[in-house]
């Protein structure tokens, strides 16, 4: 799959030119180049298969930071690359050090060279398969292994709540999903969702839900979505067109992964509906537990999670 980089420039000569030269200096590499003009553009164009962002300080419709921004939560391991006119010493970058990789002046001396080199370095140094991690990523998985997730009484159990969130949400398709290191695990599942296998976490959608503050993400539209267009005609095959999850979160506050219901048509959800979900979700944390409960106190040895 090509490097995919993105260039930012109002100035269409300027934009023009940039593109050139990284075509033209990055031949031994597989690449595809991007160019838009405005932020909203380059929102747009974001995606998690993003792997570094050229942008201009001054834009049409706002600046480069709105893109570092932007590109934090769709594509948060992208470097980016401020490559522009402005002065350095007027541009305040305290709320964004270390969301940039470096600054190179348009008029600096072999500034286009060293751009050149910052994009292989920056494409060379971005981990494979990217994907947003939480910061508590290490306890989270340790509750996660401290589970028996295999047994078949809670499989059953955990099958009824999806059972209650299809039927509630009148579609055809729903499932609890584990977040392992690098995957999705499907642990319960009601109608098609039973047939499906795992798939790699980069590939996922709830990986995104797991960093929710407030527990439940919903998308209306994954082939509106920057963060999903990638991957959005695979979704659509499985019948994903919109999505709501909401969190199973542990004692301490720690998520391994949602309750999920998927629709094969365009959908707006509602606050109520949120609520709903996350009752569901809870009460399928709550039935986690009681099992992880039963365990414990047939061997004293296991620890709380």
């Amino acid at each position: 799959m090509p490097h995919r980089i993105l260039c930012v420039d109002g100035d269409t000569d300027a934009r023009a030119e940039t593109v050139d030269t990284l075509r033209s200096a990055l031949t031994d590499l597989e690449v595809g180049i991007e160019g838009v003009g405005t932020v909203a553009d380059a929102e747009a164009a974001l995606g998690t298969d993003t792997d570094a962002i050229v942008t201009e300080y001054e834009l049409p419709d706002g600046t480069g930071f709105d893109i570092v921004t932007a590109a934090g939560d769709i594509c948060p391991d992208a470097g980016t690359i401020l490559y522009t006119e402005t002065d350095p010493g007027t541009l305040d970058t305290t709320a964004l050090r270390g969301t940039i990789t470096e600054y190179v002046g348009k008029g600096s001396v072999f500034g286009s060279e060293r751009l050149a080199d910052l994009v292989r370095t920056t494409i060379a140094s971005r981990p494979q398969g990217s994907y947003p991690v939480p910061q508590n990523e290490a306890d989270r998985l340790a509750a996660l292994r401290s589970y028996d997730l295999e047994n078949e009484a809670l499989i059953e159990a955990l099958d009824r709540i999806t059972d209650l969130a299809a039927t509630h949400f009148e579609v055809e398709q729903a499932s609890i999903n584990l977040i392992t290191e690098h995957s999705q695990e499907f642990l319960a599942c009601y109608g098609d969702a039973a047939e499906w296998e795992r798939m790699d976490r980069e590939d996922s959608i709830c990986t995104f839900t797991i960093l929710e503050d407030d527990g439940v993400m919903t998308v209306e539209d994954v082939t509106e979505d920057p963060r999903f267009q990638s991957r959005a005609d695979a979704l659509v095959d499985l019948g994903i067109r919109a999505y709501m999850g909401a969190n199973l979160v542990t004692k301490r506050g720690l998520v391994i992964g949602p309750l999920c219901v998927y629709d094969d048509e365009p959908r707006s959800f509602t606050a109520a509906d949120e609520a709903y979900l996350t009752e569901l979700a809870t009460l399928a944390m709550d039935l986690i537990e009681c099992h992880a409960r039963l365990d414990a106190a047939e061997d004293p040895a296991e620890v709380d999670r």
